[in-house]
């Protein structure tokens, strides 16, 4: 059963970003959500529906983002999903409730126009920064997918989405086309892994071809 836990304390929040509070999700390796990313002049701001519950598929398929915009006076929005989550809990800063065609979801992130890339999302395996409160943790025995550059760091998969191979993360081994320096591997964790992103600091993410995303590992805020 997927669990949320409000917290009364809030989430310290960098400059340009909303108040939000704390809310630890459990029980969440497989859970579908989907996001709304609203697109200004200067920068994007992304809503999650983790917190409101599993995404309705069957509504969210029929959404115009063209109407999306124009309901939130954006210049442009993008649909981000259905995604699923792959580490086992996490905490993460969200804001306030909007509704997109139907579907509530809550502030999640503000990022630089620059993380749209030339396109959908982030441009593949080019590294950038978001600012958002975030504590993802990976549950020892269970598997992790990771991005490594050619320096080695190793940028964790946060979330997969509906055109992975029979909806095993491992065949992306098979299925991304990584940039030169760059590899694509999974393991099994020895011992709990948790990485910390913190609102008041960048954090460094990078997207694969497939327009899934990966934070770098950097344990217990690093």
């Amino acid at each position: 059963m997927i669990g949320a836990v409000f917290s009364v304390l809030c989430a310290s929040q960098a400059p340009g970003q909303q108040q939000a509070e704390n809310v630890t999700l459990t029980d969440i390796r497989g859970m579908v959500f989907c996001e709304f990313l609203l697109i200004t002049d200067k920068d994007v701001t992304i809503y999650n529906t983790s917190a409101n519950g599993e995404c309705d598929l069957d509504t969210f398929s029929q959404l115009d983002p063209a109407d999306i915009a124009t309901e939130h006076g954006a210049k442009q929005a993008q649909l981000n999903g259905p995604k699923y989550w792959i580490m086992d809990e996490q905490t993460l800063g969200l804001g306030e409730t909007k509704t997109f065609g139907g579907i509530e979801a809550r502030y999640a992130a503000t990022l630089p126009l620059a993380s749209l890339g030339s396109g959908e999302g982030a441009d593949p395996y080019a590294p950038y920064v978001t600012q958002k409160e975030q504590k993802m943790v990976y549950h020892a025995g269970k598997p992790v997918y990771e991005l490594v550059d050619k320096d080695g760091n190793a940028y964790v998969l946060n979330a997969y989405g509906a055109q992975v191979e029979n909806g095993d993360p491992s065949n992306l081994e098979k299925q991304l086309k990584p940039a030169e320096g760059w590899t694509f591997r999974s393991r099994i964790l020895d011992e709990e892994m948790v990485i910390i992103q913190k609102g008041d600091r960048p954090n460094k993410m990078v997207g694969d071809d497939m327009h899934q995303y990966y934070s770098l590992e950097e344990r217990d805020g690093g």
